[in-house]
């Protein structure tokens, strides 16, 4: 059974979810016209009972963080070291996130232009007219869906597949049903019509990105929110870390850019202090770092057998 858990909001009930302006809907009330819609979900991944919940919080921003990146809530970066974090960004807060951690303000082929970016998220997600959502319960819309164990390649696949989905949907109705935030924590059900390049999967996103010049990398490591990453997890990241190029930069997001994200950067900032110590990195170890990470010529390389 699917196991979920709160975030500490007041779930909506299923009746309180409600009705805006619709792009295309079928005769009767809108409220009927939303019912009907919810009802008639058989995807594969998109399927009854579920919806797609809006996924960018801006409120969520630490006001404490600077810079602020548009589009990008909480957005920071260790002191010293190319290894950042940020909250799940709108498809125009990716690039400027790719501005921020590239040298030359952002042109392309900078030396620090070489962005390794990691999703932490086990959570299906698809970008909608550039937007984040998330698929959630209808009965639980505040709550995270678990797949705690879930590969990367199956969380991926679940996104075509919802990606799919919402093209179904599209071709029906004329646009997709999603459900907004409101300041107050209500949700309101809203339209989003689009074309089907208006769709896209994360990793589609950063693809995009590639064909435009930047040399980003995309990497996906599943993890459940407010859990311990598993061992394999960890032994994961470890490698993305270790094997990503000396001079990139290292991004790591999650939902809100907080715990799981915190999590990874811990873990590439020990990593990369590490390298650094032993003189296998780009840079030298940061001042808060020195006197437990000095350089010690005789310590071997991290990458030497």
């Amino acid at each position: 059974a699917t196991q979920l858990e709160q975030r500490g909001q007041t779930s909506v009930p299923r009746a309180s979810i409600m009705s805006s302006s619709m792009a295309k809907e079928p005769s009767g009330s809108k409220e009927d016209g939303d019912a009907f819609v919810l009802s008639s979900r058989r995807g594969s991944v998109l399927g009854l009972g579920t919806i797609l919940k809006s996924d960018h919080f801006p409120g969520a921003q630490n006001k404490k963080l600077r810079p602020i990146v548009d589009g990008a809530p909480n957005f920071r970066q260790v002191d010293g070291l190319p290894v950042y974090g940020v909250a799940i960004p709108t498809i125009d807060g990716v690039l400027n996130v790719l501005k921020e951690v590239c040298d030359g303000d952002g042109e392309r082929g900078g030396t620090r232009c070489c962005c390794c970016w990691h999703n932490m998220r086990e959570e299906p997600v698809l970008y909608i007219n550039g937007k984040p959502f998330v698929l959630r319960e209808m009965e639980h819309p505040f709550a995270n869906v678990e797949y705690t164990g879930i590969t990367s390649s199956r969380v991926e696949d679940m996104e075509q597949r919802m990606k799919r989905d919402v093209l179904l949907e599209v071709g029906r109705f004329g646009g997709i049903m999603v459900c907004e935030e409101t300041e107050e924590g209500d949700l309101v059900n809203s339209w989003e019509a689009v074309e089907p390049g208006d769709v896209q999967t994360p990793r589609e996103v950063y693809e995009d990105f590639r064909a435009l010049g930047y040399d980003v990398r995309y990497f996906r490591i599943p993890v459940t929110d407010e859990r311990s990453p598993k061992e394999v997890d960890f032994d994961t990241l470890t490698r993305y870390v270790l094997e990503a190029p000396a001079h990139a930069s290292l991004v790591f997001n999650c939902q809100m850019g907080r715990g799981r994200t915190t999590t990874a950067m811990i873990v590439a900032t020990l990593l990369q202090v590490r390298r650094r110590a032993r003189g296998a990195g780009d840079g030298q170890v940061p001042h808060w770092a020195l006197e437990t990470f000095a350089p010690d010529p005789s310590m071997a390389s991290p990458f030497s057998s």
